[in-house]
């Protein structure tokens, strides 16, 4: 009997485990994920044509304590970036700051602090081309960025 229950025990992790993502959970906003992308997570998407992004949630007590602060610098501390200017977008219609680094193998990465739907989120995205425009993003993409 514990064999039985070992084995559905692993064939139950193994099927959740592989389990498809559809959709992403934005900050009370469920987006859907486009058939030619992976999701990692609800939270995250590692590859979409040269697209990746993934947000962290913080509570007010969080942000009243800078911690969005810290959670930018330590990701920056892990770019190998040549430039970097500060940006300022839209995520859900909601106004983010912070800054867009151009990478040293030619990519670019933005990160952003702002609130979506009042939950606050620091952003992080990639992409393989430099985007100064809602006319260089896809429809997937403006679900995160859009400029004015």
């Amino acid at each position: 009997m514990r064999k039985i229950s070992i084995i559905f025990l692993f064939i139950t992790t193994l099927t959740f485990a592989q389990r498809k993502i559809d959709k992403l959970h934005y900050a009370k906003t469920l987006i859907a994920v486009p058939e030619n992308c992976t999701a990692k997570s609800e939270y995250e998407i590692i590859d979409c044509s040269g697209f990746s992004t993934q947000w962290l949630f913080l509570s007010d007590e969080m942000v009243k304590q800078k911690v969005n602060e810290q959670i930018s610098k330590q990701i920056e501390q892990q770019f190998d970036y040549k430039n970097k200017k500060e940006i300022k977008f839209f995520s859900q219609k909601e106004m983010f700051e912070g800054n867009i680094y151009q990478m040293k193998k030619g990519t670019y990465r933005i990160i952003g602090f702002g609130r979506v739907n009042g939950i606050a989120l620091v952003l992080n995205l990639g992409f393989e081309k430099e985007v100064k425009s809602n006319s260089d993003l896809n429809e997937f993409e403006k679900n995160f960025i859009q400029f004015q």
